[in-house]
């Protein structure tokens, strides 16, 4: 097939080469002479560590750590480990080496226990582990990942990093290329596989030349006493004969005999050393016989001619035919040995280096500006898909127009979300002591003038309401109702308004953590007739304002307000407060919404910005009128917080911005 290769793109050889290069006969020798089945490296912070190591490459000290983080490499530090050996439990696990004063260091375990303690150029064993550290330069406390790999996982992944291949079409020359993250690594291996294929090269030609030189050795015996029989047969019939003249017929004759008996024998011993290789039914050997067998016909034909001369004549020509043959066949097999012998002793192979690898002056990946470009561009691309799905997927309510359209709901106030708000939240959460009632804390803020904004709008609806109850309900939990709440009774105070805050939601209601107070005796104990009203109204630091709190956690809340009790309560409240607020549960987990709004004399749904899908808003309102509640309008609380502005209500922003810097002119 040699002379086909060529149609299938390059030379057998060639491609043999090529495999022999990727074989484990070579890369097993690489690994173990650069020791590649132990990978130490420093343990760099995350992220951006290994980044500032490497600015600081050129340094001959180990650099300072930054912000007191001694355990991480910053730049300088290195580590060479000649020996690791470990149990069969840890191979290809991550073990720790910590760095210690004067060199020593020890090593830990994946759990952190410690293995054994050493010293650098000292071996040291323990816990079924060995271990030699020929050098190390870091900080005390630095720390250092070591992982022995099994020599599978590190072929593999030596195979996928070495690229071996062709230059050029059938140019008989084999390109190496390896990738790493160690420049002076990357030329030693390259080194190593060329020193390691040159090497066995040398080796498989010295070792081919070793058995040819052995046959030979095994046939000039025979040979040499082949020469001597035939020359001792030849001067015996000479002696007997008398001085024989030989004819120029029977010199041709001899010359034609003597040249095909010697390609006969050498044939039969090409024959004989292929049958060590391959067996008799090869192609090569029956090539060798095929020859065999065209020299015996013509040597037929000459023993014919041979048989038309005289009797003494064919005597001799017999005998120097014999005398020729082996003396030709024992020269040529000594200057044979003697080529085998030189051979064998050479050290050069039938390949050659022609370049030997440099150390890479630069990173060949990655490409610091077409990573930057592609990172832009996906960057935009994924900021608009999720832009894109988020709109498509989930499309909360956010402009009045969509609600107005949909539910003939009008919105009386949109309230932006500042970050005083988020403090006091926080502080909520959390149960800190003192008062978290924003309209107190911060009156300037846009979220208390968006609530001045809806105290006015208010008081033009109170004059269509049956009384002054205002009831504040939503969808879903964590809207800010309770905000609401508390800051419009704080505002409606500070107008010199009486307000009364009522806490209605007897399951998770958190009103009292506003003033600081604890939830009892509050709105359920009343109900149930544990206590009195007058126990139950608690007055506020806001002057002006009182809070009646949710009350010890009942068993049936929903039964509690639906309590002639509390009907009454809240007709006493309507005649003694200019207002009453009541915060209540939502009205989708719960049915208390639907119960406490029959009474009072507005309902307010609070809407958190692009928070809810329209079909989440439209089944709240139907379950509200459902219960006999018809919704007067919504709040949209927590404007700009999802998105970091105010988006549709800016305008607004601006405007309550303007006022307050007036007001502190």
């Amino acid at each position: 097939m040699g002379d086909l290769a060529s149609l299938f793109g390059a030379p057998m050889e060639t491609a043999a080469e090529i495999e022999i290069l990727q074989s484990r006969m070579i890369l097993n020798k690489v690994i173990d002479s650069l020791d590649l089945e132990i990978d130490a490296q420093p343990h760099y912070f995350p992220l951006i560590g290994r980044f500032i190591a490497r600015m600081r490459s050129d340094l001959e000290e180990p650099a300072p750590a930054m912000l007191g983080l001694d355990s991480f490499a910053w730049g300088g530090e290195t580590i060479e480990v000649a020996t690791l050996n470990v149990p069969e439990n840890l191979v290809d696990e991550k073990l720790t080496l910590v760095a210690e004063k004067d060199g020593g260091y020890q090593l830990l375990d994946p759990d952190g226990a410690i293995l054994l303690k050493g010293k650098v150029g000292e071996s040291a064993a323990d816990h079924g582990v060995q271990i030699f550290v020929r050098a190390l330069s870091a900080r005390p406390d630095t720390r250092f990942t070591l992982i022995r790999y099994p020599l599978d996982k590190i072929l593999k992944k030596f195979s996928e990093d070495l690229k071996v291949s062709e230059q050029g079409k059938q140019s008989g020359i084999i390109s190496l290329s390896y990738e790493d993250y160690d420049p002076e690594r990357v030329a030693n291996v390259i080194r190593h596989i060329e020193d390691a294929y040159v090497r066995q090269n040398v080796e498989r030609r010295s070792a081919e030349a070793q058995q040819s030189l052995d046959f030979l050795q095994q046939q000039l015996p025979d040979i040499k006493s082949r020469v001597d029989a035939a020359q001792a047969r030849l001067n015996a019939y000479q002696m007997k004969q008398g001085s024989v003249d030989v004819t120029k017929e029977t010199e041709l004759v001899l010359q034609q005999s003597v040249d095909l008996e010697t390609k006969r024998l050498e044939l039969v011993q090409q024959k004989q050393q292929a049958l060590q290789r391959f067996t008799a039914q090869h192609p090569a050997v029956q090539a060798i016989d095929a020859q065999i067998k065209g020299i015996e016909q013509e040597q037929d034909q000459i023993k014919k001619r041979s048989s038309n001369l005289p009797e003494t004549q064919q005597e001799v020509l017999s005998l120097m035919r014999d005398l020729e043959v082996n003396t030709q066949i024992y020269t040529t097999l000594l200057n044979s040995t003697q080529e085998l012998q030189v051979a064998k002793a050479g050290t050069v192979g039938n390949v050659r280096i022609i370049d030997y690898p440099l150390v890479p002056d630069k990173a060949a990946k990655p490409k610091a500006a077409l990573v930057l470009a592609a990172s832009l561009v996906l960057g935009v691309l994924a900021g608009v898909a999720y832009l894109f799905l988020k709109k498509s997927l989930f499309h909360g309510v956010d402009k009045p127009d969509e609600l107005e359209r949909a539910l003939g709901l009008a919105t009386y106030a949109a309230i932006p979300y500042a970050p005083t708000q988020r403090r006091l939240a926080t502080a909520v959460r959390r149960r800190a002591q003192g008062v978290h009632i924003l309209a107190a804390a911060d009156p300037t803020d846009v979220a208390v003038e968006a609530l001045r904004s809806f105290r006015t709008s208010l008081q033009f609806a109170l004059m269509e309401a049956a009384n002054n109850v205002v009831m504040f309900t939503g969808p879903t939990p964590g809207l800010g109702k309770s905000f609401v709440s508390v800051n419009l009774g704080a505002v409606l105070a500070a107008s010199g308004k009486k307000v009364v805050v009522i806490d209605a939601d007897l399951r998770r209601g958190h009103l009292h953590k506003y003033i600081d107070v604890s939830a009892a005796p509050g709105l359920s104990d009343y109900v149930a007739g544990n206590a009195d009203v007058v126990k139950v109204i608690r007055p506020t630091p806001v002057p002006g304002m009182s809070m009646i709190t949710n009350g010890t956690t009942p068993p049936n809340p929903s039964e509690l307000l639906m309590h002639e009790r509390f009907a009454e309560l809240l007709q006493t409240l309507s005649s003694k407060f200019d207002l009453v607020i009541v915060d209540t549960p939502p009205i989708l987990p719960v049915t208390d919404a639907g119960i406490v709004g029959r009474l009072a004399g507005s309902v307010f749904m609070v809407l958190k910005e692009g928070e809810h899908p329209m079909r989440m808003v439209e089944e709240s309102v139907r379950r509200l009128r459902h219960a006999g509640v018809q919704p007067r309008g919504a709040i949209f609380n927590q404007v700009g917080a999802r998105g970091g502005g105010y988006g549709y209500y800016s305008s607004y922003t601006y405007s309550y911005q303007s006022a307050y810097q007036s007001e502190k002119r």
